[in-house]
């Protein structure tokens, strides 16, 4: 019985990873962040951003339209945001005019490794919508000594033929520390993505 099972989940596996394929491909967006800190000196105020890199998916074809996924992909990712003080005759150092207050703009360069799992619902025979999770590898590039942080998120990509992609979604991540080791708060990023798959095999 047992060497039944190992066969009929041998042949299950060697199905599956027949009828897959490999997607690879380039993709690039706009992102937008902002910190989840609430403070009494400081207003926050999200900023716009952008990733761009490379992406791959993997796709668990089956008789039907609809399929399983996984993809995976490699961003260098500009995330953003501002500040100001809620006292405007407050003149800080080196900081910009900014809406009619005076607000320092950070701005926190990443090397993210997205992976993520979902299904595509196939709607029509050249569309088909793909909700996913996913968890981020990502480490700050200009910030020596910074560790990589594991972050996580989901969203929902819009599949268009075989080849394109239009991808929104949003991600917790972790925000720098200044001076104080203490000051650590986390990051919102809404994104929005454009991916086209130039070969797959």
């Amino acid at each position: 019985m047992k060497n039944k099972i190992l066969i009929a989940v041998g042949l299950l596996l060697a199905s599956v990873c027949a009828s897959a394929q490999n997607y690879f491909g380039v993709t690039g967006g706009c992102n937008l962040s902002h910190l989840s800190k609430q403070d009494v000196l400081f207003d926050f105020y999200s900023k716009i951003g952008f990733n761009v890199g490379v992406a791959y998916e993997h796709r668990f074809k089956n008789s039907g339209n609809s399929y399983p996924f996984v993809d995976a992909s490699i961003l260098y990712s500009l995330e953003q945001y501002s500040f100001a003080y809620k006292d405007r005759t407050i003149d800080p150092y080196d900081m910009v005019l900014y809406y009619g207050g005076y607000e320092p703009i950070v701005k926190e360069k990443y090397l993210k490794v997205p992976v993520g799992v979902g299904f595509n619902f196939q709607l029509a025979e050249k569309f088909g919508l793909a909700p996913k999770v996913y968890g981020i590898l990502d480490a700050t590039i200009d910030r020596f000594g910074m560790e990589p942080i594991f972050a996580f998120g989901g969203g929902m990509n819009l599949n268009i033929g075989e080849h394109f992609q239009i991808g929104i979604g949003y991600d917790l991540n972790h925000s720098f520390a200044w001076t104080c080791a203490s000051f650590k708060e986390w990051i919102g990023n809404f994104h929005a993505n454009l991916t086209y798959y130039i070969f797959s095999k």
